[in-house]
């Protein structure tokens, strides 16, 4: 069960709500944004072993309470469910709700049965202004997170996301598909990340929203 009444009083502090779907095994983005004492952070991750090891940086990092960890996985789902999860072997940060094809076929090593919940589900109960930035890393789920917002993703200034793992994962969205829904919710692309070691692929993208009063570029994170 979520607190949302530890949440609440934090946003009600003053601080920047930002939010990171698919945290990995070592949280490398809310990581670094903690070290603003400005922001607060919801982490959400639905890996067990990724989501332990989350629990335990916190810990060691005694920045706990700026940052609300969920373990959960992220879709566009209009109740929560139990869903399908795959574990890769070798590096758990390319675990998916999407069945693993191509270069991850033969890395599954366990499939979990994890909670699945939208993000309106979540933000329908947190008392906020404005969302400073949504990161997701879900591997090839990312347009079903921003499609479970519904509204809640006009309040974001900034969206950091994977852009098409539709080569890799079953029913992954692709690029264009992601371009094109947010563009109609309102965001432009400003940055497309090319990662040399895949090949040059264009694998993440930052979207600004397009009605914000926010600076022309997000802050720092890290990208694949």
């Amino acid at each position: 069960m979520i607190d949302y009444d530890i949440i609440n009083k934090k946003i009600a502090s003053g601080l920047k709500l930002r939010i990171d779907v698919g945290l990995s095994f070592n949280m490398p983005n809310s990581i670094q944004w903690l070290n603003d004492p400005n922001v607060y952070v919801i982490g959400i991750e639905p890996h067990p072993g990724n989501f332990e090891s989350c629990c335990s940086n916190l810990e060691t990092l005694h920045t706990g309470d700026r940052c609300y960890l969920i373990e959960a996985a992220v879709s566009n789902v209009s109740e929560p469910r139990e869903q399908d999860f795959y574990g890769l072997s070798g590096d758990a940060g390319t675990s998916s709700l999407c069945k693993p094809t191509g270069r991850f076929k033969d890395r599954v090593d366990r499939v979990y049965t994890v909670e699945t919940i939208s993000l309106a589900s979540i933000l329908d109960n947190i008392k906020y202004e404005r969302i400073d930035v949504l990161k997701t890393d879900t591997q090839g789920n990312d347009l079903n997170v921003m499609k479970s917002a519904g509204d809640h993703l006009k309040n974001v200034d900034f969206i950091y996301a994977e852009y098409d793992e539709s080569d890799d994962y079953e029913n992954a969205n692709t690029g264009p598909e992601l371009d094109e829904y947010l563009e109609k919710m309102g965001f432009e692309c400003y940055d497309r990340i090319y990662v040399a070691e895949r090949d040059g692929k264009l694998v993440d993208c930052e979207y600004r929203n397009v009605n914000s009063t926010a600076d022309n570029a997000g802050p720092r994170w890290n990208s694949n």
